[in-house]
């Protein structure tokens, strides 16, 4: 490891499921990573008054407790058909770009994707990062988000192998689950 690296380094990291606590600081570091602009792209307007996956969100605290990573994952559905992950936004403390957190964050979170069930991730990211992570624009081909969005970076993964076949159509928000209605009794 460089000098400059191991400066940077902030040694052993854990990953936990995020905490309300952290709230405010996943918002600076999101932040610092997107700017101001992030909350007029598509997929910030996907997740408008949609509670992300708590289950799926996940933080990177290094050795003094400190924040220094987060993921989060949003239901979709496809189609008012098919339901996927959403995936991001995926934040690395700016200072600690380039070490691997968010690469440890997105395999802790594709895994634990996979393991609850889950079968296709959606993302709008730098296919030069994500296609390491088994992420394809071809497997995205069928599929639009109901805004603009710079197509190469327009990115799915199949957690479960087919799971993109025929899958096809206009990405939008999950449907509420219906919520039970008492009826009254008649007297």
């Amino acid at each position: 490891m460089t000098a400059e690296l191991a400066a940077r380094d902030p040694g052993q990291l854990r990953l936990l499921r995020e905490r309300a606590r952290d709230a405010d600081a996943i918002d600076e570091m999101t932040a610092a990573a997107f700017g101001p602009d992030r909350f007029h792209k598509t997929v910030y307007r996907l997740r408008e008054e949609v509670a992300p996956i708590r289950d799926l969100c996940f933080v990177a605290l290094d050795q003094k407790g400190r924040l220094v990573a987060s993921i989060r994952n949003w239901p979709i559905l496809i189609n008012e058909r098919w339901p996927a992950v959403l995936l991001g936004p995926l934040s690395i403390a700016p200072e600690l770009r380039g070490l691997g957190y968010g690469k440890a964050l997105m395999w802790h979170s594709m895994a634990q994707s996979r393991m609850q069930g889950h079968s296709r991730i959606i993302l709008v990211g730098d296919p030069e990062y994500y296609n390491q992570f088994g992420f394809r624009r071809d497997l995205a081909l069928n599929i639009q988000l109901p805004g603009w969005v710079e197509e190469r970076r327009f990115l799915a993964l199949e957690l479960v192998a087919g799971a993109m076949i025929g899958v096809h159509g206009m990405i939008g928000k999950p449907v509420p689950p219906k919520r039970a209605t008492r009826r009254r009794k008649k007297q």
